[in-house]
């Protein structure tokens, strides 16, 4: 028996790493769904109250998941892909979930009545993002399929391209007339909370790449 075949053989099949994961990458994709179609033109101050409570319920639940990830990985020896890498992207996927409960938390403190286009199309940018990781982190399980996994890295990393763009055309439309400057501020960052959540999509679809690449 050849050295990497005992050590394939000793190894412990952790396999709840990856349900754990894929759990995480399930409640991002459900809270990018949910975030999408309630980030609708024109809200009343208790309409988004009742968005941020319902957000707020998948962002305990991505905690709730990161922290078990983090629990198992201090009583775990060995782990079926490098830990750094288990943690990244629990960290990862749950700071996407973040992102989005910031974004409603401040269209409540900002008392937000108008919702931007460009900022309509950056929350379907994300949602589209998020809903080509779930898939790619159900690929950690079987590494082999590196055509596929490539081409949703791929995926992803021209959706945050594009979320970039978007990004940039909204900031230059706050800017090119700003009437009231506090309002330009109050778009600015929430604008930037929703590309920092496309930013946060693509880390996780690189992470995935990475390991592929030292687990081929």
């Amino acid at each position: 028996m050849s050295l990497n075949s005992l050590i394939s053989w000793l190894k412990p099949r952790e396999f709840v790493f990856f349900d754990l994961l894929e759990a995480s990458a399930d409640n991002l994709t459900e809270a990018a769904r949910f975030f999408t179609s309630e980030f609708k033109s024109r809200q009343t101050p208790g309409e988004w109250v009742a968005m941020r409570r319902k957000m707020k319920d998948f962002e305990h639940a991505g905690d709730e998941i990161t922290h078990q990830i983090v629990d198992r990985l201090n009583r775990t020896f060995v782990t079926p892909i490098e830990r750094e890498d288990i943690l990244h992207l629990a960290h990862a996927l749950d700071d996407v979930v973040d992102c989005l409960d910031g974004v409603c938390e401040r269209m409540i403190l900002y008392k937000i009545t108008h919702v931007m286009p460009l900022a309509i199309e950056l929350g379907k940018l994300m949602q589209a993002g998020a809903e080509e990781l779930r898939p790619l982190i159900g690929h950690l399980r079987n590494l082999s399929d590196e055509k596929t996994i490539s081409r949703r890295i791929l995926s992803c990393n021209e959706l945050e391209n594009q979320a970039d763009a978007v990004f940039h055309a909204a900031l230059a439309e706050i800017f090119e007339n700003p009437k009231d400057p506090i309002e330009l501020i109050k778009w600015k960052e929430i604008l930037a909370l929703l590309e920092d959540a496309t930013d946060r999509i693509e880390l996780v679809s690189k992470v995935v790449g990475s390991t592929v690449m030292r687990n081929a």
